[in-house]
Protein backbone atom coordinates (compact mmCIF):
# COMPACT_ATOMS: atom_id res chain seq x y z
CA UNK A 1 0.00 0.00 0.00
CA UNK A 2 1.27 3.23 -0.75
CA UNK A 3 1.27 6.16 1.77
CA UNK A 4 -1.67 7.92 0.07
CA UNK A 5 -2.83 5.59 0.26
CA UNK A 6 -2.90 4.79 4.29
CA UNK A 7 -3.34 8.10 4.75
CA UNK A 8 -6.62 8.51 2.64
CA UNK A 9 -7.92 5.32 4.69
CA UNK A 10 -7.17 6.50 7.63
CA UNK A 11 -8.77 10.19 6.80
CA UNK A 12 -12.00 8.17 6.20
CA UNK A 13 -12.65 6.93 9.36
CA UNK A 14 -12.55 10.48 10.79
CA UNK A 15 -15.73 11.17 12.15
CA UNK A 16 -15.64 15.04 12.42
CA UNK A 17 -16.65 16.45 8.93
CA UNK A 18 -13.98 19.41 8.28
CA UNK A 19 -11.07 17.13 10.17
CA UNK A 20 -11.74 14.63 7.64
CA UNK A 21 -11.68 16.81 4.48
CA UNK A 22 -8.38 18.21 5.83
CA UNK A 23 -6.79 15.03 6.14
CA UNK A 24 -8.24 13.86 3.31
CA UNK A 25 -6.47 16.52 1.06
CA UNK A 26 -3.49 16.45 2.98
CA UNK A 27 -3.54 12.32 2.39
CA UNK A 28 -2.49 13.61 -1.58
CA UNK A 29 0.25 15.44 -0.07
CA UNK A 30 3.00 12.98 1.48
CA UNK A 31 6.67 14.02 1.35
CA UNK A 32 8.53 17.27 1.91
CA UNK A 33 8.46 17.81 -2.12
CA UNK A 34 4.43 17.51 -2.21
CA UNK A 35 4.35 19.83 -0.02
CA UNK A 36 0.66 21.66 -0.32
CA UNK A 37 0.84 25.68 0.39
CA UNK A 38 -1.34 27.21 3.23
CA UNK A 39 -3.30 29.54 0.34
CA UNK A 40 -4.21 26.00 -1.71
CA UNK A 41 -5.11 24.10 1.37
CA UNK A 42 -7.37 26.60 2.21
CA UNK A 43 -9.03 26.96 -0.87
CA UNK A 44 -9.62 22.96 -1.43
CA UNK A 45 -11.21 22.93 1.72
CA UNK A 46 -13.06 25.76 1.83
CA UNK A 47 -12.65 26.78 5.04
CA UNK A 48 -11.18 29.84 6.79
CA UNK A 49 -6.92 30.10 7.69
CA UNK A 50 -7.31 29.89 10.91
CA UNK A 51 -10.10 27.21 11.09
CA UNK A 52 -7.16 24.82 8.57
CA UNK A 53 -4.33 25.88 10.71
CA UNK A 54 -5.61 24.73 13.88
CA UNK A 55 -7.49 21.47 12.13
CA UNK A 56 -3.98 20.85 10.88
CA UNK A 57 -2.59 20.92 14.84
CA UNK A 58 -5.70 18.54 15.69
CA UNK A 59 -4.38 16.00 13.15
CA UNK A 60 -1.09 15.90 15.00
CA UNK A 61 -1.83 16.30 18.62
CA UNK A 62 -5.22 14.20 18.28
CA UNK A 63 -4.82 11.72 15.21
CA UNK A 64 -1.00 11.35 15.65
CA UNK A 65 -0.44 12.38 11.86
CA UNK A 66 3.19 13.13 11.24
CA UNK A 67 2.71 16.91 9.77
CA UNK A 68 5.33 18.38 8.84
CA UNK A 69 6.39 22.46 8.24
CA UNK A 70 9.93 24.10 8.51
CA UNK A 71 11.06 27.54 7.78
CA UNK A 72 13.37 26.69 4.62
CA UNK A 73 10.28 25.08 2.89
CA UNK A 74 6.89 26.75 2.12
CA UNK A 75 3.28 24.86 2.77
CA UNK A 76 2.79 21.59 5.10
CA UNK A 77 2.83 17.85 4.39
CA UNK A 78 2.66 14.60 5.57
CA UNK A 79 6.31 13.09 6.96
CA UNK A 80 7.43 10.27 4.44
CA UNK A 81 10.81 9.21 5.94
CA UNK A 82 13.31 9.87 8.97
CA UNK A 83 15.12 12.40 7.33
CA UNK A 84 11.66 14.66 6.95
CA UNK A 85 11.01 13.65 10.73
CA UNK A 86 14.23 14.63 12.14
CA UNK A 87 14.43 17.66 10.20
CA UNK A 88 11.36 19.16 11.54
CA UNK A 89 11.44 17.99 14.58
CA UNK A 90 14.94 19.42 14.71
CA UNK A 91 13.40 22.33 14.07
CA UNK A 92 10.71 22.46 16.41
CA UNK A 93 13.23 22.12 19.21
CA UNK A 94 15.25 24.86 18.45
CA UNK A 95 11.98 27.06 18.08
CA UNK A 96 10.93 25.60 21.68
CA UNK A 97 14.08 26.76 23.05
CA UNK A 98 13.64 30.46 21.79
CA UNK A 99 10.39 30.50 23.22
CA UNK A 100 11.70 28.66 26.48
CA UNK A 101 14.76 31.86 26.59
CA UNK A 102 12.41 34.50 25.67
CA UNK A 103 9.90 33.71 28.60
CA UNK A 104 12.54 33.71 30.36
CA UNK A 105 13.49 37.24 29.77
CA UNK A 106 9.70 38.39 29.84
CA UNK A 107 9.19 36.82 33.22
CA UNK A 108 12.90 38.54 34.86
CA UNK A 109 12.34 41.79 33.01
CA UNK A 110 11.90 44.72 34.93
CA UNK A 111 8.49 46.67 34.57
CA UNK A 112 8.51 49.90 36.21
CA UNK A 113 6.04 50.64 39.33
CA UNK A 114 3.75 53.74 38.34
CA UNK A 115 5.65 56.32 40.97
CA UNK A 116 8.43 55.06 39.05
CA UNK A 117 6.84 56.40 35.55
CA UNK A 118 5.60 59.51 37.36
CA UNK A 119 8.69 61.18 38.39
CA UNK A 120 10.20 60.97 35.29
CA UNK A 121 10.08 64.46 33.74
CA UNK A 122 10.49 64.46 29.44
CA UNK A 123 12.67 66.51 28.04
CA UNK A 124 10.58 67.81 25.45
CA UNK A 125 12.89 70.76 24.66
CA UNK A 126 15.88 68.28 24.09
CA UNK A 127 15.32 67.69 20.28
CA UNK A 128 13.78 71.22 18.88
Amino acid sequence: MKPNDYYRLKSAEIKEADIRLVAAVMSEHVGEENAVRMEKLVARCGLGERQVRDILEVLVKDYKWPIGAHAGKAGRWIIENEQERWHVANELLSRENELRARRKVIEQAHIPARLELDNQVPQLKLFR
